[in-house]
């Protein structure tokens, strides 16, 4: 009996409407610190496990056709999340309506005898996805020309390299033609004219109106080929939305997590900033307004810098663009580009630094304000703004970086 036949349904109207849905699904392992512990746990009917929670409560509807990504940390649960919907690892809580038939290309050699010859594992890989044997006969020939694995299709999986793994893992799992794809990172592993092949049929495989799910720490690769994507953090759902703007958030998170911590240097800064300086910053805004604010690739930032004075002194006002993993992307000194006579107080003091186009692809970035003296050496203050945030349009997934630069390609 299939096992999906349990599952609840998700329909309207007695049809079903997705490809995937789950509902709070969960998975918790049990981990006992000695064996005898097992044995203690049923007769004396007390817990003596610890629980570890991979999934929790991930709530998410894909639908047909769509190419949808799954992204996070090492451990974050993916690959659990994956082989729950391939049917190959049962939920603890929950449900999951999986509809058509699952291709999955999970961990390397899965699903292989290896004792087995290319062909037979291609006959019992096959019917285990639920092909009887006069179909996998009809598709075999197709299977052993796209790995390319003609000359050693009748020896033992035992002998292969874990490359021509993968081409036998791949072609049998395109070539029996799923509903579902789900791809788990094995590409990887494949030499890359075997990749480009890979990569070619997925693209074809998105364009019939199959539905792939696709696991990569590829950014790059999860913008190309998914529609939407999942970022799973700690076995939970942290975001899910467009593929551009998961990926985006994605690798924020990862530039703020790599950025380690303050340096002593920063931190007797940030201390001198709780003192009561005589010339001091009281407030920046981002294109009118002082809180975090969303802008587009290329548009334009307005920078409205109220500086108090509380002396006569005169003092310039230094500016500058950091991203969140402290990367310095610009500064400029109102000085250099005045020319003029500085500020002086008493009283308060405004100035707008203009950008007509801010150039940065994605990111979340910070603009960081000086009060220096006249000779630029002594810091009366700094102040950092709100965060503002960067997602690009969907036109830009094919371009990668820090920048979107200008250019033009033309054939010589």
């Amino acid at each position: 009996m299939d096992r999906r036949a349990s599952r609840p349904a998700f329909l309207e109207g007695g049809r079903s409407v997705s490809a995937i849905r789950t509902r709070g699904l969960s998975k918790t392992y049990r981990l006992y610190r000695h064996p005898s512990h097992r044995l203690k746990e049923l007769f004396f009917r007390r817990d003596c496990h610890d629980r570890v929670d991979v999934l929790s409560g991930v709530d998410l509807l894909v639908e047909r056709g769509e190419g949808f990504g799954i992204i996070g940390d090492n451990g974050a649960g993916k690959s659990t999340f994956l082989k729950i919907v391939a049917g190959t690892l049962a939920p603890t809580m929950g449900e999951i309506e999986v509809n058509g038939r699952v291709a999955a290309l999970l961990e390397l050699g899965a699903g292989f005898h290896p004792e087995f010859t290319g062909r037979q594992n291609i006959y019992l890989n096959a019917s285990l996805l639920g092909m009887t044997r006069d179909e996998i006969a009809a598709r075999e020939s197709e299977i052993i020309s796209f790995s390319e694995l003609d000359e050693y299709i009748d020896r033992p999986v035992k002998t292969y390299s874990s490359g021509m793994h993968v081409r036998l893992a791949f072609s049998i799992a395109t070539c029996i033609d799923p509903d579902i794809l789900i791809i788990d990172e094995a590409l990887s592993v494949g030499d890359q004219a075997f990749q480009k092949k890979c990569i070619e049929r997925m693209l074809r495989f998105r364009d019939e109106g199959k539905t792939m799910l696709f696991c990569s720490h590829s950014m790059y690769m999860v913008n190309q080929l998914c529609d939407r994507a999942m970022w799973l953090h700690k076995g939970r759902v942290r975001m899910v939305g467009e593929a551009v703007e998961v990926t985006a958030a994605y690798e924020d998170y990862v530039r703020e997590k790599t950025a380690g911590p303050a340096t002593e240097e920063a931190e007797t800064v940030r201390a001198a900033e709780t003192e009561s300086p005589v010339i001091y910053v009281e407030s920046i805004e981002l294109n009118g307004v002082d809180r975090e604010v969303s802008i587009d690739t290329g548009a334009p930032l307005s920078v409205k810098i109220s500086v108090h004075s509380h002396t006569s002194d005169p003092y310039w006002i230094v500016a500058g663009i950091r991203r969140n993993d402290d990367l310095v992307c610009h500064g400029a000194s109102q000085a250099t580009h005045e020319g003029g006579e500085p500020m002086r107080g008493p009283g308060k003091g405004v100035v707008e630094l203009y950008y007509p186009s801010i150039p940065f692809l994605h990111g979340t970035f910070y603009v960081v304000v000086f009060v220096v003296d006249e000779s630029g050496l002594h810091v009366y203050d700094k102040r950092e703004s709100e965060a503002f945030k960067i997602v690009p349009p969907r036109q830009w997934n094919q371009e990668m970086g820090l920048l979107a630069l200008e250019c033009r390609w033309r054939r010589l």
